[in-house]
């Protein structure tokens, strides 16, 4: 089991969620929604430091400080001073815990505690690479990058993937705000290499989107993706209202055989495109991988209903694919209704009431989701609850009748006082 607790961090008070293959956050803005996405991203991305540390040979103390230099990059200290907090991490037989407690100053110390094994499995495997690196050492005394890769990979990397889930697949976070790119285009590689403060998520998104967009673009690079935008084109180009065309370093939208610079483009055109742009293709550069997980913000931004109901479609159809995982945070109802449809599906497909076939038919290219593979919770004044119904198969259904019930009661006394007069 995968779960992540926090209590009293910035605005969440109390959050528990459980992490599945496929995880999604609803409710207002502000309550800690993309704080739960962000957290639990980068519990994820501590297998990689791991790793790195084995190869430069670092101390415990420095693989912890490490750690914590990076909590503090990706979560500003100006935001929690003054407080103490509890984070826990579990993943299977492994836990990791950051706590913070404030002083009489209102300065907070901040202190990280993992399981008795990852110490245990970080000692081990670095006495196992330096081993394996001396007796490389003396058969081939120059350095040979492709030999340390291989000896990483096959005595540090794949057996932790066997024996831990913990070190299966990476992280990648899609953030709100992929519009800040459309006006960016050439000069990205400016914004890469600057060392202003900005958003870490959205330079390492822009970091891989640009990547996207090459391969996208010389797709004979790697035949895999020929095959990705052929399975997916019809569904991308829907959304975004057309062809997508990289050229001159540029981004282009074509349709009704006119070219549109994404810069001059929609909003929603905007927002999308990035988003499932990485998502097609991505997934293919990283297809020997096991277990990533995809985080997505806000995956309706500016896009009407039906176009919403499409990426929750392409969603499907990738992880069907890729076998990776999507950790979503959304503002919208009609996200939920889009997953539930999917969830009845699976569910009415397995039950022998429907084919495949006839679900595609009616709905458009998409994948059924199991019930028991979707995590669901809604946030408010910084709580979780959880929204997954066991008993009717659906995740925010009684959210959903809440909405509904809401506009139709205003709807109905408006109509009733009409007619008094």
């Amino acid at each position: 089991m995968e779960k992540l607790k926090v209590k009293n961090f910035v605005v969440l008070k109390n959050a528990e969620i459980e992490i599945k293959k496929l995880n999604v956050i609803i409710g207002p803005q502000a309550n800690g929604k993309s704080l739960l996405a962000k957290l639990t991203n980068f519990f994820k991305t501590i297998p990689n430091i791991f790793i790195q540390n084995i190869r430069t040979f670092d101390t415990k103390r420095e693989f912890d400080k490490k750690i914590l230099s990076k909590f503090e990059e990706r979560f500003p200290r100006y935001s929690w001073e003054g407080s103490s907090f509890n984070i826990l991490y579990v993943n299977g037989e492994i836990s990791i815990a950051i706590d913070g407690k404030s002083n009489k100053k209102n300065k907070t110390t901040i202190t990280l505690k993992y399981s008795e094994n990852l110490t245990k499995t970080f000692n081990a495997k670095k006495a196992t690479y330096k081993r394996k690196t001396e007796e490389h050492k003396l058969k081939a005394p120059e350095d040979d990058f492709l030999e340390d890769w291989s000896l990483v990979r096959n005595h540090i990397t794949e057996p932790l993937r066997s024996e831990y889930s913990f070190f299966n697949g990476e992280p990648i976070f899609i953030p709100a705000s992929r519009s800040f790119f459309a006006n960016l285009q050439k000069n990205i590689f400016t914004f890469l290499a600057s060392n202003l403060e900005i958003d870490p998520y959205l330079k390492d998104f822009g970091r891989i989107y640009e990547q996207s967009k090459r391969f996208y673009g010389e797709p004979y690079l790697i035949g895999r993706v020929d095959e990705a935008v052929a399975n997916y084109s019809d569904i991308f180009e829907t959304v975004v209202s057309g062809k997508y065309q990289y050229e001159d370093e540029q981004d282009w939208i074509v349709t009704k055989g006119r070219k549109i610079n994404l810069a001059n483009a929609s909003s929603g055109q905007q927002e999308s495109l990035p988003m499932l742009l990485v998502l097609m293709i991505w997934p293919v550069l990283r297809s020997n991988s096991v277990g990533d997980m995809y985080f997505i913000e806000e995956p309706e931004a500016h896009l009407f209903p039906t176009a919403q109901n499409k990426v929750i479609s392409l969603l499907s159809k990738i992880q069907d694919h890729a076998n990776n995982s999507y950790f979503i945070t959304s503002h919208s109802p009609y996200i939920l209704s889009a997953i539930n449809n999917l969830i009845l599906a699976n569910d009415t497909i397995s039950n022998g009431n429907m084919s495949l076939e006839d679900f595609v038919e009616l709905n458009g290219p998409s994948s059924p989701i199991s019930f028991e593979d979707t995590a669901a919770y809604t946030i408010l004044d910084g709580v979780s609850t959880p929204i997954a119904d066991p008993e009717y198969r659906m995740i925010g259904a009684d959210l959903l009748d809440d909405i509904s019930e809401h506009f139709e009661h205003v709807m109905n006394k408006m109509i009733s006082s009409g007619s008094e007069q």
